[in-house]
């Protein structure tokens, strides 16, 4: 019995530095349960230039991923989500250089597996324009699932996706 209320106390404690863990890695996300609307912008196609004592990042979100309709991008900054996208769209904020902590997330359920969420860091510099993307791909073999991915593209690679993405808009759902 003293084997069992052991085992039950150390997978409690387990469990709670496991979310500890995961909270802290987390630290660019906001609030999980906000859900954003996202609007396109044909008209518009802005790509600024970032001012000398800011940088700028483009979050753009894989329109040849699989599958490439199926969910929305939500992006953190620091702790708080900046904004929204869908497959083949772009927007872009402006940020103080620095280091800071980035946070994708899927608002949709679609496709089902999967991590939700993916993270990443980023030192940046003033004037300094980052790209970065997320994208889903199918895991081969083992059943059905998907890995969701939030990567820092090149600037090459970052301006040719923007350049055939379409701009987006978004705002929090009430």
């Amino acid at each position: 019995m003293k084997t069992i209320a052991a085992i039950v106390l150390l997978s409690c404690c387990a469990l709670a530095q496991d979310k500890t863990a995961i909270s802290a890695a987390e630290a660019g996300c906001g609030p999980q349960e906000q859900k954003f609307e996202v609007n396109s912008d044909e008209s518009q196609h802005p790509a600024p230039t970032p001012e000398d004592s800011k940088a700028v990042i483009y979050f753009v979100v894989d329109g040849r991923s699989v599958p490439a309709a199926g969910y929305t991008s939500v992006f953190g900054v620091d702790g708080k989500w900046v904004g929204a996208v869908n497959a083949g769209r772009y927007f872009f904020v402006p940020i103080e250089p620095g280091e800071h902590h980035l946070c994708a997330r899927r608002q949709s359920l679609l496709p089902p597996g999967g991590p939700r969420v993916s993270v990443h860091s980023l030192k940046a510099e003033p004037g300094g324009s980052y790209y970065f993307r997320t994208r889903m791909y199918q895991i081969v073999g083992g059943g059905v699932g998907f890995v969701f991915q939030l990567d820092q593209m090149d600037s090459d690679e970052g301006r040719w996706f923007v350049a055939w993405s379409k701009f987006s808009t978004s705002h929090p759902k009430d």
